[in-house]
């Protein structure tokens, strides 16, 4: 049941492409510090306050993304009535194409099931843009 969830939900996420006014991260260090937050509100159960934080650093078509968010958050209730809430989250993964693309990857962990969230940014010029939030089940990605 939960993974026909995570599944549904996955075919769902688009891949966004666009530009918006959105003011960029200035180093890495925001980031992180924006990143891990972002996740606090996800365990909180505070799926859209978590969304609109990210809404002033996307670099995609802000619309596109809003409305993702109202979907997530939607989904995200569904999947705490079956598997119960969050438990907690940590930071599995850093990846970087040096001054162009940055990926975290957080672990999502619940009483019997966990999610990885992959936050991706992008930097065009000077400062780093979020482009992308996406989550699955593939706990194998962690071994490669």
């Amino acid at each position: 049941m939960l993974r026909r969830l995570v599944l549904a939900l996955l075919l769902m996420a688009p891949v966004f492409s666009g530009s918006t006014t959105a003011k960029g991260l200035s180093d890495k260090e925001k980031v992180d510090k924006v990143s891990e937050h972002f996740m606090e509100q996800i365990v909180a159960g505070s799926v859209s306050d978590a969304y609109a934080l990210m809404s002033a650093y996307v670099g995609i078509d802000l619309e596109a993304f809003n409305e993702r968010g109202k979907q997530v958050s939607a989904s995200m209730s569904k999947l705490a009535a079956s598997a119960g809430k969050p438990l907690s989250f940590a930071l599995v993964k850093q990846q970087e194409v040096p001054g162009h693309f940055y990926k975290l990857t957080y672990l999502l962990k619940y009483p019997s099931a966990a999610l990885l969230w992959e936050l991706n940014y992008y930097q065009p010029e000077n400062g780093w843009y979020l482009v992308d939030i996406s989550f699955n089940t593939n706990i194998n990605k962690l071994f490669e």
